[in-house]
């Protein structure tokens, strides 16, 4: 395993690997998309086949338990979850209201991103193109004579793609092939830098003591009078009062988690995320700011540190310039 700052780097330079999410479930049945749906923030009910949708989770009382990206195969949806245990239960709970069967996969997904990320994934296409594989759609693959499931979808910004299989680990064998881009492996302690630093969800802190929207995760669910989904009845549409931002700490670290966000003596929010720098010259964090200090281009005190709001992407990723397919 990469350390920390070579992490960083693999990902945003040549292509990072790392377990995506806490379990794989094969949702199988004449009504496997009714009962995804119920359990879906983000409708996929005019989803395609062979394509994804990322997800929050909630409760009943519409508070974020986590994170799901759904694969939807002609016979079958994949879930790929990562969320409280709370939710593993109530989607347990869940399966006798529906003709389904639901198995759980016995290896992790792994997440193959970077810029580089195109070039680790060709070796299980064959013959086929990588660059002919659309964003959010899904195409099977092969590693190692096995069958695996590939996805086009990411959480950093960077060229992404999911992989998994029904029967084999294939972190050993991605890890191999990204190693020899120039990546590998990445330490699990820098998602969270990586995600911030691309708007991508930032769980459980991020949803921890406020709403979906007060937490900037809006696009995660949908608000249709159709969708009966858990915990939509408890979600509210009007607009928050609260909004997240990130700020950059220059030359050190975040303070911790709940530390105030101060303007005048006067505390206008607090720290929401707190994440390592991964070998970075800055500390990142997402706050939560009361209206209207919830904009980039402020500068506020924050544990005795000033630090300022930006806006997102925090940098300009590399995937943004290199094209699929084509070295640089």
């Amino acid at each position: 395993m990469l350390d920390v700052s070579s992490s960083h780097s693999a990902i945003r330079k040549s292509a990072g690997v790392f377990s995506r999410g806490d379990t794989i479930t094969c949702v199988r049945g004449t009504q496997r998309l009714e009962y995804v749906s119920h359990l879906l923030a983000k409708s996929v009910e005019f989803s395609g086949i062979d394509t994804c949708v990322d997800s929050l989770l909630l409760n009943n009382d519409g508070i974020i338990l986590g994170l799901a990206v759904a694969v939807l195969r002609e016979d079958r949806i994949y879930l790929v979850t990562e969320a409280e245990q709370s939710w593993h239960d109530l989607a347990a709970d869940a399966q006798e209201d529906f003709d389904i069967t639901v198995e759980s996969l016995p290896h992790k997904a792994v997440q193959v991103e970077g810029p580089l990320a195109w070039a680790v994934v060709q070796t299980l296409m064959g013959d086929n193109n990588i660059q002919d594989v659309l964003l959010n759609e899904c195409v099977d693959a092969t590693m190692d004579d096995t069958a695996v499931c590939l996805a086009r979808v990411g959480t950093t910004a960077e060229y992404g793609y999911l992989v998994f299989s029904d029967t084999i680990d294939v972190l050993p064998g991605l890890s191999q092939r990204a190693e020899a881009e120039g990546g590998g492996e990445i330490d699990p302690s820098v998602v969270d830098r990586l995600r911030l630093e691309a708007s991508f969800p930032v769980l459980p802190s991020q949803g921890a003591d406020c709403t979906v929207f007060e937490a900037g995760l809006g696009w995660l669910v949908t608000l249709t009078d159709e969708a009966h989904y858990v915990g939509r009845d408890a979600l509210s549409e009007d607009a928050p009062t609260r909004r997240t931002v990130v700020a950059r700490f220059p030359g050190c670290d975040c303070p911790p988690v709940g530390t105030p966000v101060m303007a005048d003596g006067d505390q206008v929010g607090h720290v929401l995320v707190s994440t390592g720098r991964a070998g970075q010259d800055d500390g990142l964090a997402l706050l939560l700011m009361e209206d209207p200090f919830g904009v980039p281009g402020l500068e506020f005190e924050i544990g005795g540190i000033t630090a300022e709001t930006i806006s997102r992407p925090t940098l300009t990723p590399e995937s943004w310039i290199q094209q699929i397919g084509v070295r640089q």
